[in-house]
């Protein structure tokens, strides 16, 4: 209500104050000629952040970002629009109402940019926002008064990524519900990496040509990282949200007195028909192994037949040899075959498993945490699930 209640009263004041036509101009000026006349560039940048706070905050924050591109035409003048930017983050550090201002000149940018309410600019045939040009350029030249600023360009560009994502977010669960719907276009921030990309193109003429936009390339790296973290980190804040959410939400639910009641049973069979599975794969490996062994064994009698035969030894000629050891091997795998020892293996329960799993497991997700150490604590109380119980390992 009080976001309204100022949004609001901006709109009345943008409607009975006038700003004059060359507004922008005196803005630019007025900066430039406070970086001048200060020897020490922080101080100066601090005079400039509390001179553009009072001039343009709340509702004239896009008439700073004009002003800055308009520093950004000339060689001489950009720089003054690096020290803003390095001084607005300082002050932003230090006083709450300058972090207020530099959050809403980044929102105004982003609702520029999706709004595309600046005519694009042209950077080696290619098109980019006009707040993409200036958020670039800003950031290009500063790293190139100071490599110590890479650091605060790189903050800026996360809490740009941070919003962005927030505002994604914000779109999609909105979208149902005939809320904001951001245009389909590339995210400001993958379009300032998109700048800094072919901003740091350079082909040598010779082999010993050093590109001259290596910083540039450095500071895509550098943006690129400050990306991944901040992305990895709100999806993992996401999560957490989620995770604590689906918590709140087993707190509260209740199963039925009734619920509980039915569930005891499908819990008790489940348990005996858990351990029944559990077990299952060492009696099938152990019945396996005894019929492996038998007709290994067949074999190797056979076998020995057979050489006795084949040397002439104990009146045995190669012909009883070789019979002996045909009837045995075919005499193991008929006796050892796995239909001889059907009635040996385990039975699969698991369908039956599943069955009675369902019926409790769908209780549970009712139960409340509360809910479920009692109905736990009531089956371990029983003499039949504590033996089962003590079957399964911690």
């Amino acid at each position: 209500m009080a976001e309204e209640e100022l949004a609001e009263a901006i709109e009345l004041e943008d409607e009975t104050e006038e700003v004059p036509d060359n507004f922008v101009d005196q803005m630019a000026s007025r900066i430039g000629i406070i970086l001048q006349r200060e020897m020490d560039p922080t101080v100066g940048a601090t005079e400039v952040t509390k001179y553009i706070y009072e001039t343009t905050y709340p509702n004239k924050v896009n008439y700073f970002l004009d002003a800055m591109e308009m520093l950004h035409e000339s060689h001489t003048t950009d720089k003054y629009a690096a020290l803003t930017w390095s001084g607005m983050i300082s002050a932003a550090a230090h006083n709450k109402d300058y972090d207020t201002f530099m959050h809403a000149m980044l929102d105004k940018m982003i609702q520029g940019y999706y709004g595309m309410e600046k005519p694009d600019a042209e950077l080696k045939d290619r098109k980019f926002s006009a707040f993409t040009t200036i958020m670039a350029k800003t950031f290009i030249k500063m790293i190139e008064l100071n490599t110590k600023l890479t650091d605060t360009a790189a903050e800026i560009y996360s809490h740009v990524v941070r919003k962005e994502m927030e505002l994604d977010a914000q779109a999609q669960k909105d979208e149902d519900e005939g809320g904001i719907t951001l245009p389909n276009m590339a995210k400001l921030y993958d379009d300032v990496i998109d700048y800094l990309s072919v901003r740091s193109e350079f082909k040598a003429k010779s082999l010993g040509e050093e590109n001259p936009y290596e910083h540039v390339a450095q500071l895509k790296e550098r943006l690129g990282q400050s990306r991944r973290y901040v992305v990895q980190d709100v999806m993992n804040q996401r999560a957490l949200e989620k995770k604590k959410q689906l918590e709140l939400e087993l707190e509260n639910q209740l199963a039925s007195a009734e619920e509980l009641i039915l569930a005891q049973e499908p819990y008790v069979e489940g348990l005996a028909l858990f351990i029944h599975e559990k077990r299952y794969n060492y009696k099938f490996l152990a019945v396996e192994k005894i019929r492996m062994t038998l007709q290994l064994l067949g074999s190797i009698v056979g076998a020995v037949y057979f050489l006795v035969g084949y040397m002439d030894l104990w009146g045995m000629d190669w012909i009883d040899g070789t019979f002996v050891c045909l009837t045995m091997i075919l005499f193991t795998r008929l006796a050892g075959g796995r239909s001889r020892f059907k009635s040996f293996y385990p039975i699969d329960v698991s369908k039956e498993l599943e069955q009675y799993s369902t019926q409790f497991i769908n209780v549970f997700r009712n139960m409340s945490m509360e809910q479920m150490e009692h109905f736990l604590v009531r089956q371990i109380k029983l003499d039949r699930n504590r033996n089962y119980l003590s079957m399964i390992p911690e």
